[in-house]
């Protein structure tokens, strides 16, 4: 929807601006984009790993069903726009919004092994007119459907966070409050690694073209990629927001209600000093816990910036 409705598709970003005379400029990009997607396609299988080692413990057979079907949900949405691309031509596509035609014409420039005809066949399927535009559209597709799967092993990995025991022990709930805190940490700081690391991927794409344009049209044209990565890079913040603040407002619901339940008197016993108590079952944030998990949220982003100002950039 955000694509179809607010990005710019039809930005007029003329050929002239590319190199003619160095083609070979391409393969740097390429090397670039072939190196973050395998590296990023590796790290998208830790996360399923995860979520298969969790469901095969002992577990209520309507909660497994429950989160292998919401997985299977999020991965039909992220390949829903693949599927629809392929079905209509003129559906946009997501490199349409760093320039169309200077794109593609910087794609054109590479060749890949083996392709001698547009009908010829490769790993992937057949070479097409513009080869290497192929190896790009095909690895695409390849690797949001492994981000579906990810990021629905993630979404579901923290929801699964907010597992309970039935128990009338009060250390027993404090225990178990324990782990679960442990365990949303442990996935935002993963969901966090996975979603930068996607925002690297998604860098080395949009500055494919950058070593074919010409020196005096870079500055502009780094403005333009800069700017739609840091578009990217606040969706993917956004979207590890959107999962982790619910599990966490949950959890810490819980641990004020079961802290004032220890905080009442008993019979035999004074009333205990609840931050003390919270602080020794591993329910009290100190500031390093607030401070990596602000870093983790933001690190998309600081990112998309890193992208615009370093080398990879050139």
């Amino acid at each position: 929807m955000i694509h179809q409705h607010f990005i710019a598709v039809d930005l007029d970003v003329p050929l002239a601006i590319l190199h003619d005379e160095r083609p070979w400029l391409e393969a740097v990009g390429r090397f670039r984009f072939l190196a973050a997607s395998w590296f990023f396609v590796s790290l998208t299988l830790l996360p399923v790993a995860l979520l298969v080692r969790k469901l095969v413990r002992p577990m209520d057979r309507s909660t497994r069903v429950a989160a292998i079907v919401t997985t299977l949900a999020i991965v039909l949405l992220a390949v829903a726009p693949t599927i629809q691309q392929h079905v209509t031509s003129s559906t946009p596509r997501i490199y349409h919004q760093v320039g169309k035609a200077v794109f593609e014409a910087a794609l054109s420039q590479g060749s890949l092994p083996g392709c001698k005809g547009p009908d010829d066949s490769w790993i992937l399927g057949t070479c097409g007119e513009i080869p290497v535009f192929s190896l790009f559209m095909r690895i695409l597709d390849i690797i949001n459907a492994f981000a579906g799967l990810a990021v629905g092993a993630l979404i579901v990995g923290m929801i699964l966070c907010l597992e309970t025991d039935d128990t009338n022990s009060l250390e027993d709930a404090a225990a178990q409050l324990g782990q679960n805190f442990r365990q949303m940490r442990q996935q935002l700081y993963l969901t966090s690694l996975i979603l930068t690391f996607g925002m690297f991927f998604a860098a080395s794409w949009m500055y494919w073209p950058m070593p074919m344009i010409s020196d005096g049209e870079r500055a502009a044209y780094n403005s333009l990629v800069t700017a739609s990565a840091l578009f990217t890079g606040t969706y993917f913040c956004l979207l590890m927001l959107s999962f982790y603040l619910p599990v966490a407002f949950i959890l810490e619901s819980r641990v004020k209600r079961l802290a004032g339940t220890a905080a009442l008197p008993a019979e035999t016993k004074n009333t205990i000093d609840v931050d003390a108590w919270r602080a020794s079952h591993g329910l009290k944030e100190g500031t390093s816990d607030v401070l990596r998990a602000g870093f983790a949220l933001a690190a998309p982003i600081l990112a998309a910036f890193a992208g615009g100002i370093t080398p990879f950039a050139q």
